[in-house]
């Protein structure tokens, strides 16, 4: 392993404790905080209206768009900003134009509820009221995993006209990486035997920043993350990948004149990502981000992966005790999972333990965080590059001790 945490961690504001929640929103390094501040210092000067501070705007939007063009191997036209995976979501949930036609009912596919994060699974169960059909995938074990030959029977039945297939990249609970190449290769499929598209969209909030994302491997019309987890920046931005073939099919939900005008008296929308990117004004936190990711870059996505995989190996390691006491989530292939630890208890009251462990562990200085899975509480450990192999021995100490409490 060729990562210097101890060396990292200067980069960051002082942890006094082992921060182990990275998958709910990772530390700012100190290059970023600066660049925000400096970036609200230029801009207070100039002010709005400024012709000055007009070109630092457009001069920051566009190396944004270059770093995660970059990073997820997409055009720069094709990144729309926004608050959070959330309200990117949401977007494109209300500006594709899918409800039911005269031909019959239309769908959209997405995992089961009960395993699948709430901003993932409520903006799609809304557009019933639409006249759309949900389906949902079945869960092929605990860990969240889904049958890809039963999303190809839904698609390839004509019960309904599947529009869209929305999935997680990597599950928030368990850490399980969703085949998504594979769903993406039976939407083309379907497409090439002269369909309506069926589009993609992918939920990249668990697996941008900590390891590689590709939208053109993926084959999906659509992604959206966060810039607080695994990319160390500024928490309220969200970053919406829209494919440049699936322009056609969005409708903008917002409109203000960054993104229409009037030509003849009628209203028309400017180019893309322009027309989507109505009322955005979160520059301080895009300077952050801006920061952040050339932060991570020059670290590398590859080496930020190895380590993290390290990391997880060896806390899944010290938590093994043969199933005795400690039920562990996820796949032994590391391949097929992140770095995202989760365990629960074999016993009656593990919810309860679950939730007394993680404040246990709070009162000495280290954050995990409490999850679930179907229905049942999870401790979820999430390390990113700047955890150490003395965090992770740290943190098996201290659980021992709690446990050695909470089961006496």
């Amino acid at each position: 392993m060729d990562l210097d945490p101890d060396s990292i961690k200067k980069d960051f504001p002082r942890m006094r404790g082992v921060y182990l929640n990275n998958a709910s929103s990772a530390p700012v390094p100190f290059i970023a905080i600066k660049a925000v501040t400096d970036f609200l210092i230029s801009y207070d000067e100039y002010g709005p209206d400024s012709s000055t501070s007009a070109s630092m705007v457009d001069d920051l939007l566009s190396r944004a768009r270059k770093e995660i063009a970059r990073l997820i191997n997409c055009r720069e036209d094709e990144i729309v900003f926004t608050q959070s995976t959330t309200h990117a979501i949401n977007i494109i949930a209300n500006a594709l134009n899918i409800k039911r036609d005269d031909d019959g009912d239309v769908a959209i596919v997405i995992r089961d509820g009960e395993h699948e994060h709430s901003a993932n699974y409520y903006a799609w169960l809304r557009l019933k009221r639409r006249g759309v059909a949900i389906k949902n995938l079945n869960l092929k074990d605990e860990d969240g995993s889904i049958d890809v030959e039963e999303l190809k029977e839904i698609v390839d039945s004509g019960e309904v006209k599947v529009r869209l297939v929305a999935l997680s990249h990597v599950l928030f609970n368990t850490g399980l990486i969703l085949p998504i190449e594979e769903v993406g290769r039976v939407l083309r499929e379907k497409d090439k035997d002269g369909g309506r598209r069926i589009h993609l969209f992918v939920d990249a909030a668990q697996s941008v920043g900590c390891m590689d994302v590709d939208v053109k491997k993926l084959g999906c019309s659509f992604m959206a993350f966060p810039s607080s987890k695994w990319l160390c920046a500024p928490t309220g931005l969200g970053i919406l990948y829209c494919s440049r073939d699936a322009w056609d099919d969005v409708e903008p939900l917002y409109i203000g004149g960054e993104s229409a005008f009037i030509h003849d008296d009628m209203l028309c929308y400017r180019d893309m990502p322009h027309r989507m990117q109505a009322g955005f004004r979160g520059y301080p936190l895009l300077a952050g981000l801006v920061a952040s990711l050339q932060y991570i870059s020059s670290i590398g996505i590859a080496r930020i992966r190895n380590w993290n995989m390290h990391l997880a190996g060896m806390v899944r390691e010290g938590l093994r005790d043969d199933g005795k006491h400690i039920k562990l989530y996820g796949p032994d292939d590391s391949r097929l999972r992140s770095s995202i630890v989760s365990f629960s208890f074999n016993n009656e009251d593990s919810d309860a333990m679950v939730s007394r462990l993680v404040r246990d562990l709070e009162r000495e200085g280290i954050i995990v965080a409490e999850r679930e899975v179907l229905k049942k509480k999870i401790v979820r450990v999430s390390p990113h590059f700047f955890n150490s192999e003395d965090d992770i021995a740290r943190f098996l100490a201290t659980l021992k001790r709690a446990l050695a409490v909470l089961t006496s």
